[in-house]
């Protein structure tokens, strides 16, 4: 496997890439080594750290064996914050998402959600993106009158469950949901303790449960991922209509 000189926190090391020098990412991040020797000791760093030196990949002897990467989620992904990212930010949260959604086999179903509010507590709406297989898309929005950005979020994510039933589709399909919110992750997933929303929170999780190969993905959202910004413009229609 080749590897190219990058730098790395002021310092210059070695990151696995292809035969052209084009990163090679999984989840976010890069394979590096400090050391060109054989059995290396092998590190993961988040690809938004990592610059350039525009050096060409050289081959190195095998490294030693590093932990598997990890999808990110929105608390240490190194992508930032929407609105306030760099470039180099932006950029590695983008092929970070279209690397782990290009992983997805064809028969997988894949869903993008989002919220909007204009006020936070104000005027919300929700919208989705569903792509069956053979290319079937199928869009949603809707308007929830006054509502918060968490509720709108929550929401999103049961009108995509709700397109897959209307649809008729098979319970036992494999479905993968991105949602550009931590909280909606969080709270369905990493067992977060919510304040508010407790009976809307304990319903969709046992909507979820009769999809029982349904995962939830933490995505970046603004990024430039084309479902995740049309379920945004759906959303804000959402919001429109409740004015």
């Amino acid at each position: 496997m080749p590897w190219v000189p990058v730098q790395f926190k002021g310092k210059e090391v070695w990151a696995e890439s292809d035969e052209s020098g084009a990163p090679v990412l999984a989840g976010g991040l890069r394979k590096i080594r400090y050391s060109a020797a054989e059995g290396a000791r092998l590190y993961t760093a988040n690809a938004a750290n990592i610059q350039s030196t525009g050096a060409r990949p050289v081959p190195m002897p095998e490294p030693g064996v590093a932990d598997e990467p990890k999808a990110p989620s929105a608390r240490g992904s190194g992508f930032g914050k929407a609105g306030t990212r760099t470039a180099s930010q932006t950029a590695a949260a983008n092929v970070d998402a279209k690397t782990r959604i290009a992983a997805l086999g064809p028969d997988v179903i894949l869903a993008f959600t989002d919220g909007a509010c204009s006020g936070n507590p104000g005027p919300a709406g929700s919208g989705c993106v569903v792509k069956l297989p053979g290319g079937r898309v199928i869009e949603r929005h809707k308007g929830l009158g006054e509502g918060t950005n968490n509720i709108a979020e929550l929401v999103a994510i049961g009108m995509a469950l709700d397109v897959l039933k209307a649809e008729g589709v098979d319970p036992a399909s494999p479905v993968v949901i991105f949602s550009d919110s931590s909280y909606c992750k969080g709270v369905l997933t990493q067992n977060w303790k919510a304040k508010a929303n407790g009976v809307l929170i304990r319903k969709l999780k046992e909507a979820m449960a009769q999809w029982p190969k349904a995962e939830l993905h933490w995505v970046a959202g603004h990024v430039g991922i084309p479902e995740n910004e049309r379920a945004d413009a759906l959303a804000r229609k959402g919001v429109h209509d409740s004015r």
